[in-house]
């Protein structure tokens, strides 16, 4: 189902990049306090990536629902989220582990190591608005009794670097969950149920991502996983 290939990517425009000669080429060098995130791509995206860097996409080139969800919590920021330039319609988005959420449409899809300041980075409650915005519709109408709840959720944002040192992963029969250390403020929430990751760093250079596995989903709907060494990629056999 695959073999060893060179480390070469074939765009649609024709255009072949070695991708192994430019990403990740400064994971060995960066700042001793960056930390590793996790986020998965396309190939589209991934050519993307090493021709310019991983950036926010113009607003523009969102999906409708997922622009509107975005601008929509945005206008309930507090002033001290407004002061520390965080923004989900201006944010490039993560995970804390590899194992980052599928987007069912998507039948290839790259996993994606970035590393990144913490202090350039937020965490918020994905669960929030995964239970949240359905109730909303797309026409957005009742906005009111949410108020407290969009004001809520922007209280339980904290920085990455906050929820690096002072959460922990724990294994329950419902998911996994990231629970507050015992020595944590107190002011912290108590728990992420689906920890979210929103980077303010506008521009975040090849060389500090790498591409860590490829999987993809055949019409037999198995799911092949292949691991992506240093030096090399994965091509699947057409």
């Amino acid at each position: 189902m695959g073999q060893r290939s060179d480390t070469l990517l074939r765009a649609d425009d024709g255009a072949t990049i070695d991708w192994g000669a430019m990403l990740g080429t400064g994971l060995s060098d960066v700042p001793p306090h960056y930390v590793s995130v996790y986020r998965e791509c396309s190939l589209d995206e991934l050519v993307r990536i090493v021709r310019e860097g991983l950036s926010v996409p113009p607003a523009e080139t969102r999906h409708p629902d997922m622009r509107a969800e975005m601008e929509l919590l945005d206008r309930y920021r507090p002033q001290r989220v407004i002061d520390r330039g965080v923004s989900r319609l201006g944010a490039v988005y993560a995970v804390p582990t590899p194992e980052t959420p599928k987007f069912p449409f998507r039948k290839e899809r790259y996993v994606l190591e970035i590393k990144v300041a913490p202090d350039e980075a937020f965490v918020g409650d994905m669960d929030f608005i995964t239970c949240l915005i359905p109730f909303i519709g797309a026409n957005q109408t009742g906005l009111d009794r949410y108020r407290g709840a969009f004001k809520k959720y922007w209280e339980s944002v904290v920085s990455l670097k906050e929820f690096m040192a002072h959460y922990r992963k724990v294994e329950t029969a419902d998911g996994d969950h990231w629970m507050a250390k015992v020595k944590a403020p107190k002011k912290l929430p108590k728990t992420f149920f689906a920890p979210e990751i929103m980077i303010m760093t506008p521009i975040i250079s090849p060389r500090h991502v790498r591409v860590v596995r490829r999987e993809i989903l055949q019409d037999d709907g198995r799911e092949y996983e292949y691991p992506v060494e240093p030096g090399m990629t994965w091509e699947d056999e057409r």
